[in-house]
């Protein structure tokens, strides 16, 4: 099974040694909305579900930071700001748009406090 099972790459893992926390970034180039028969956006549930994935398949009892990982979805803004959160069995998973287009001091800032 292993041969054929696909693998789970992240985009950007951030680990703070000091404290256990770790962030799991997954970047998409795409729109971070989708459309469904009763509403007009709603979060891309394939996303949210692939996050999930990662974040249940990498739980070790000897790794405590994987535990309480946390996820994040980090889409381009496009049309209007996203910063949203829920958290699911533990893990902290978030929705969140930056601006490509932004000024390179303010988007440094965005992508800084992204983590704090």
């Amino acid at each position: 099974m292993a041969a054929i099972l696909p693998g789970m790459q992240t985009d950007i893992e951030l680990n703070q040694p000091a404290t256990g926390r770790r962030v799991v970034i997954d970047t998409k180039f795409t729109e971070i909305f989708t459309a469904s028969t009763y509403r007009d956006q709603i979060l891309k549930s394939g996303y949210l579900y692939q996050l999930y994935a990662y974040l249940q398949s990498q739980e070790r009892l000897d790794d405590p930071g994987s535990m309480t990982a946390e996820g994040m979805l980090l889409h381009p803004q496009t049309g209007g700001t996203v910063d949203e959160s829920m958290t699911i069995q533990g893990h902290r998973l978030r929705f969140k748009t930056i601006d490509l287009m932004d000024v390179p001091s303010r988007f440094e800032m965005n992508l800084r406090e992204l983590v704090l």
